[in-house]
This record gives C-alpha cells, sequence and structure tokens, in this order.
C-alpha cells in the first residue's frame, strides 16, 4: 500500500483532488503578480513609448528586406510615383524643399524630411523606409505629418521600388 503523502499528488486516495486545487491556487496566486511585474518592467524600460505612438516603426518592419533588384526600369517607375505623390513636399531631389514645403512646416509643425541627408539615409532601413511609406505619420487628432499611401499606392512592388528610389536620393544628392 502506498504512503499518503506519495498519493496525494495523483489524485489517489483521500483529499487527492482537493489537494490538487490548493495547488493550483497557490500556482495561480504566485504566478499572477511575477506576469504583473513582468509588464510594469516592460512598461517601464521605456514609458514615453506608446502602442499608438505615429513615430515608432515595429521591430518586425525595420527588419524587413527590399525584395526588389535596382534597375533602371524599378528606377523610372518609382519616379513617376515621387513625382505623383512625394515631389510636392520632399522636393525634385529629395531635400524637403518642394513647393508645399513651407505651408506643410507652417500647417503641421514639422518640415519634410530631407531625404538626401547621409544621417536620415544611414539610419533608416529599407523596411523603416517602406512603412513610413506606408502607414505616413498621422498623430492624434488625425493630424496628418505624412500621408500613408498603402491606399494610394495598393501595390507593395511599387512601394519598395519608392524604397530604391529613396535610397538613390542620398548618393543622387553627391554628384
Amino acid at each position: 500500500m502506498m504512503p499518503e503523502w506519495s498519493r496525494a499528488g495523483t489524485g489517489c486516495g483521500r483529499g487527492g483532488g482537493e489537494m490538487m486545487k490548493q495547488l493550483v491556487w497557490v500556482g495561480a496566486l504566485v504566478l499572477a503578480p511575477l506576469v504583473a511585474v513582468s509588464a510594469l518592467e516592460r512598461q517601464a524600460a521605456d514609458p514615453t513609448k506608446d502602442a499608438d505612438d505615429p513615430y515608432e516603426i515595429p521591430e518586425a518592419a525595420r527588419e524587413r528586406r527590399n525584395p526588389m533588384v535596382r534597375s533602371d526600369l524599378a528606377l523610372r517607375s518609382a519616379q513617376t510615383l515621387w513625382k505623383k505623390h512625394c515631389e510636392s513636399c520632399h522636393g525634385v531631389t529629395g531635400r524637403g524643399d518642394g513647393p508645399d514645403a513651407r505651408l506643410h512646416e507652417k500647417r503641421k509643425g514639422h518640415a519634410p524630411r530631407n531625404l538626401t541627408n547621409p544621417k536620415v539615409q544611414d539610419n533608416l532601413t529599407d523596411g523603416e523606409i517602406f512603412w513610413r511609406i506606408s502607414k505616413g505619420i498621422i498623430e492624434e487628432g488625425n493630424n496628418v505629418i505624412m500621408p500613408k499611401y498603402e491606399d494610394k499606392i495598393p501595390s507593395e512592388t511599387e512601394r519598395w521600388q519608392l524604397v530604391l528610389f529613396v535610397r538613390e536620393l542620398g548618393p543622387a544628392a553627391k554628384r
């Protein structure tokens, strides 16, 4: 015959089911505060980060690689998109000096980014540029700093071509 203490965890014998319930409750009581503390620590790591922060780009988006290969055809296609959607704010050469740039800065409080700046080029991944083109920058209160183009340019291929074009602006500005 098995001793009572060895049967307790198996649900056999008297009080086995009751003992199991107690263990579950103790486990829940121990784990609940640990889960809560873990969540608070993640939030405390960067309290300024908001899940809805229009300037925050998800890590998975940052890590995306451009599937497009640079070609004259891809760049010509992207230049057509640039003229239609981007040039009015970012300018012909991407310096943020398009015909709507001053009005944009006055109304929105932000100047269009100078995409020829080496610091901008070096500090943005292709995935970040693609995300920004796709999702735009829309602040609280529907203050559109940069429109989202995933609806206006529904083709991911064309948006990736625009990323190629933006990359060309850096070296082109040095020529």
